[in-house]
């Protein structure tokens, strides 16, 4: 019998390590091990092979428990004792982390109970070999400040194009320095971006867009002052550009901004900490500011710019479930005889539910998904588990008769066109968004998803108003507030406004007078009398349902001891699936000392191996 040849393992045989030379003989680094509870700085001997590439914000790696790990370097040390340190392996390409990035990520992991690694994902991209040769030098920036810088809300005007508006403000900034531009999204991103290519503008792009040579590339020239203006989606919010000096951020309350990772960090507060560490002037631009920004606004900590406009804006409530009331009907037939029609919809699709039209049963499958009619001539499917049913037929009482509930954009479609015979529909979702400027006929969107226009839209409506204005979260009024207006914002001068809802919400006035603030104010004393957010600071905690119960004890007896704030708030358990979450709120004045204090339990629970719950401090929304 034939016996095939043996092969050897191959492995590379690590290098002796050479004596420390030079002014730096260790380094304090943080290692990306996983494991939550080592969150400290580590030290390591810097070999005299590498201690001309050995940096402060270097990725390096290291021996660490047997194996080689990813680490980054955040202090150099000179006359320290070597004795028993193990060394630096090697360098990974350029150094990267700026002094000033590394102490916002230091207070960032304070914020959010953080491990360091945990925020460095974020503010750093993938590193790529090939562009780091591109570049020789990266300069040390040193953009600490004590001075205060300038805080404002700028309120966006209607009737005129908000990225034009945007540039001409990024413009004159950019004469006092650098200027760092986030938005919520790739889309407004590439608009802005054409509007800065219109003023002839040299900047560079940081968003999800991008593939990761060009995403790394462009960040480098950012960091080693090869350019003065980036505009980028969230992670951009921790760019190192050279002389920075203005941060302007639009739309901040967006749940675009809040990172979907651990810890869940958001990009207001990071400005807002970033502005204060570097003394930077920090500009949030929208329609309608949050309720957090609404708070720092009241305390006159943000300086608030209005703008002084009106609308013309008319309330059209629905009698019988009709799509448009009958006095909606003449403006909008005027509007289209003199340019196109915006409508703002709810939701994509035909009917997101469906019942039964003799039982008024709600249609499940048996996945537990609910059914949905993707088109007219698609069949009843699941919008879970994507399983089609060829046959419908009631669960309970066996009707074969469905009832279409849920009107979605292509059932508007159809619906509009009866009314308006004869008139061209383009539709707009995020799976299908026009890309073209659109100057006539009718446009149905959802939410964010309205195609240009030359010279605005002759009409907007807003179809199904009571759903957006009636949705079960803490958030909803203000997200709905700043979408109404970004939209209203899209007519042109002294066109209507048509709002199909109920009358009697403060939303029409607040249009009609183009000033959320009356009843944001309003708003801020109800939360500030129930004690939520932006009043108190709040942890959201998530683990399985067999220790739920414990876990809740614990925090208990913790409160007994002092060890966290006598003002906390523990509710719940809120169950989900198979896990159950924890809120806690506490008074804005205590909400670092909660903060510290929940570190410091989830690092002894890791230092124990006892599973960790899942934290997120601040949430955007604590009824998700």
């Amino acid at each position: 019998m034939a016996v095939g040849g043996l092969k050897l393992k191959r492995e590379v045989a690590q290098l002796p390590a050479v004596a420390p030379i030079g002014e730096f003989t260790v380094a304090q680094v943080w290692v990306d091990a996983s494991v939550y509870h080592l969150d400290s700085p580590f030290s390591y001997l810097i070999p005299g092979n590498l201690a001309e590439q050995v940096r402060l914000g270097s990725m390096v790696s290291v021996p660490f428990h047997g194996r080689d790990v990813l680490a980054m370097v955040i202090e150099l040390s000179a006359n320290v004792s070597t004795t028993g340190l193990k060394s630096i392996n090697k360098v990974i390409g350029l150094p990267l982390l700026a002094p000033e990035i590394l102490a916002l990520t230091l207070e960032a992991c304070k914020r959010y109970a953080a491990h360091p690694f945990d925020i460095l994902r974020s503010a750093l991209p993938d590193r790529v070999a090939s562009v780091d040769k591109e570049f020789e030098v990266v300069p040390s920036h040193s953009e600490t400040s004590t001075s205060q810088g300038k805080r404002f809300y700028l309120q966006m005007p209607p009737a005129k194009n908000r990225n034009t508006l945007l540039a001409q403000k990024v413009m004159s900034l950019s004469s006092d320095g650098s200027v760092l531009v986030v938005l919520p999204d790739f889309r407004q991103v590439s608009e802005l971006s054409r509007e800065l290519d219109a003023l002839n503008l040299n900047h560079v792009l940081l968003d999800s867009k991008l593939n990761k040579s060009d995403f790394y590339r462009n960040f480098l020239f950012a960091l080693t002052g090869k350019t003065t203006i980036v505009i980028g989606t969230r992670s951009s919010i921790f760019t190192p550009l050279l002389n920075l000096r203005n941060i302007v951020i639009y739309d901040e309350g967006s749940e675009h901004f809040y990172e979907r990772r651990a810890p869940g960090w958001n990009v207001r507060d990071i400005a807002l900490m970033r502005s204060h560490h570097q003394g930077l002037n920090l500009t949030f631009a929208g329609y309608s500011p949050s309720a957090e920004i609404s708070r720092l606004i009241d305390e006159d900590w943000i300086d608030y710019k209005k703008v002084r406009s009106k609308t013309s804006v008319l309330v059209a409530q629905q009698v019988s479930g009709e799509l448009l009331p009958s006095r909606a009907l003449a403006p909008l037939k005027k509007a289209l005889s003199v340019g196109p029609v915006l409508f703002i919809v709810p939701l994509k699709g035909y009917a997101q539910a469906i019942r039964c039209a003799q039982c008024r049963t709600i249609s499940r499958c048996e996945c537990g998904g609910a059914h949905e009619k993707i088109t007219l001539a698609a069949p009843i499917s699941c919008s879970h588990c994507l399983t089609k049913v060829s046959q419908w037929r009631c669960a309970w009482c066996h009707s074969e008769r469905p009832y279409m509930q849920s009107r979605g954009t292509e059932r508007h479609h159809q619906e509009l066109g009866k009314l308006f015979p004869g008139t061209s529909i383009h539709i707009s979702t995020a799976d299908h968004f026009i890309e073209d400027t659109v100057d006539s006929g009718i446009v149905i969107a959802t939410p964010g998803m309205a195609p240009r226009t030359s010279h605005g839209y002759s009409s907007v409506v807003v179809l199904e108003g009571n759903r957006f204005l009636n949705q079960p979260d803490l958030r909803a009024t203000e997200r709905t507030r700043e979408m109404f207006f970004a939209h209203a914002a899209l007519a042109r001068e002294n066109a209507p406004i048509i709002l199909v809802q109920d009358d009697g919400h403060s939303i029409a006035t607040s249009l009609t007078t183009w000033n959320p603030l009356p009843a944001i104010t309003r708003e801020l004393e109800e939360r500030q009398q129930l004690g939520l957010p932006p009043y108190v600071r709040a942890a959201m905690l998530t683990m399985e349902n067999a220790e739920i119960i414990r876990f809740k004890s614990a925090l208990l007896a913790a409160q007994e001891d002092g060890r966290i704030p006598a003002s906390t708030k523990i509710l719940g358990p809120i169950p989900s699936s198979d896990k159950s979450s924890l809120i806690l709120t506490v008074d804005v004045a205590h909400g670092d000392e909660l903060v510290s204090t929940l570190h410091e339990f989830m690092r002894r629970r890791s230092a124990a191996k006892k599973s960790l719950p899942s934290l997120r401090i601040d949430p955007y929304s604590l009824s998700r």
